[in-house]
């Protein structure tokens, strides 16, 4: 009777790893096709733009770190007074920086690229935090503009609402550090692309901008 039992269980078991491993086939596959679609949208040099973008606020593809994290939960977190004091020496030692979101995504398939922390950072330890992006911890040894989707949008300029019902997530934004005396440079760049977006810019075309940001002077900076 046991052995029935048990062999009763083990098919049912089996049987729902089957319909798991259908699910997460057909998910994959699902989301392959999305990105098709996107990549048949955009222009070929997608990634290079996506490089030269991040490069205005200091980007460096063998040493810059890229965080994702969850659209709705950037920074929501409470430090207690140990980790504002550690936050404060950090800041004396390397000189400060500023956290900024430099666009975001909506492809899940993000997620497959991202590391995870061993270790929780009190000072990362915002729930919706996903994990970061750095060429030197990537198995394939590909830079964060690399792994970055092609659906990738700068901060501020509008994302495509077919884009968005397509892919049907939460959203991510990836974020990074500059150092604050990139700060000043950084609100100008932030204006520009303000302006930009109130001419409804499309994102699939040619990212021309970029030009139109350098010629107003805000050229690209390495740190």
């Amino acid at each position: 009777m046991n052995d029935r039992q048990d062999n009763k269980n083990n098919q049912i078991t089996h049987r729902k790893r089957n319909m798991q491993q259908r699910a997460l086939q057909s998910s994959i596959s699902d989301i392959s096709n999305k990105q098709q679609i996107v990549s048949t949208q955009v222009l070929p040099n997608r990634r290079s733009e996506i490089e030269q973008f991040l490069k205005l606020f200091g980007y460096n593809s063998e040493k810059t770190i890229l965080q994702v994290h969850l659209i709705g939960f950037f920074r929501k977190k409470n430090l207690n007074q140990r980790e504002i004091e550690q936050k404060s020496k950090s800041v004396k030692r390397y000189g400060g920086t500023s956290f900024i979101v430099v666009g975001r995504t909506y492809d899940p398939a993000i997620m497959e690229n991202v590391i995870r922390p061993k270790r929780k950072d009190p000072l990362e330890s915002s729930p919706g935090y996903i994990g970061y992006l750095w060429k030197d911890k990537n198995f394939q040894n590909k830079s964060p503009h690399e792994l970055i989707p092609l659906d990738f949008t700068p901060v501020h300029l509008p994302y495509p609402n077919d884009w968005k019902k397509m892919f049907a997530t939460k959203g991510f934004l990836i974020a990074m550090h500059v150092p604050t005396s990139f700060v000043k440079d950084k609100n100008k760049i932030t204006r520009a692309l303000y302006r930009i977006a109130k001419n409804r810019f499309d994102v699939r075309k040619e990212w021309n901008f970029l030009n139109d940001i350098k010629n107003l002077g805000y050229n690209i900076h390495t740190y």
